[in-house]
């Protein structure tokens, strides 16, 4: 050791954040719209006709998923309708799914924890809600289910993962 410096004890610090499911929320409502092609044979052009429409028309979308005779989404509920209007006055078929929401449950370095992505899948199974949309980042699983369901599955989960059940599922 240097002349001058001196040892100090101290804790032991991490930086590692502790695992598992840390919390669930729901998102406000939202809409869920699955839109038909009327061409199948030009079904790439026409999936990115809507998503250009939907971009000059100023409506953010999310959860985009292609489907085999078109292409699905959600979007803000108070946006829904002008969705619906601008795709149909372009010869789509637009099927709208309202009062859905984005059920999230929370873990550090998701994709590293084994069976999160099953539990929650079986969870929503056995409570007979149908899973609209999952997906999946490094820190979430987000289920988009009807939002009807959002209280009984905030807390069947809170139970599945070992959590407290929030106070406005109480």
């Amino acid at each position: 050791m240097q002349e001058g410096w001196a040892v100090v004890q101290g804790e032991r610090v991490s930086f590692e954040r502790e695992r598992g499911v840390s919390a669930i929320t729901v998102s406000p409502e939202v809409a869920y719209l699955v839109v038909r092609v009327p061409t199948p044979d030009h079904i790439t052009e026409q999936r990115q006709q809507v998503l250009y429409l939907l971009r000059d028309a100023e409506i953010p979308i999310f959860l985009i998923k292609l489907q085999r005779h078109g292409i699905s989404f959600g979007v803000d509920s108070e946006r829904a309708e002008s969705a619906r209007q601008v795709l149909e006055a372009n010869g789509f078929q637009v099927q709208v799914k309202p009062h859905r929401v984005m059920v999230s449950i929370f873990a550090q370095n998701m994709r590293e924890l084994h069976g999160v992505f099953a539990k929650v899948a079986e969870v929503l199974y056995e409570a007979g809600v149908a899973i609209e949309q999952m997906s999946d980042a490094h820190n979430r699983i987000t289920c988009l289910i009807e939002a009807t369901y959002a209280p009984m599955v905030v807390a069947r989960l809170s139970e599945a993962f070992g959590l407290p059940l929030p106070a406005a599922t109480r």
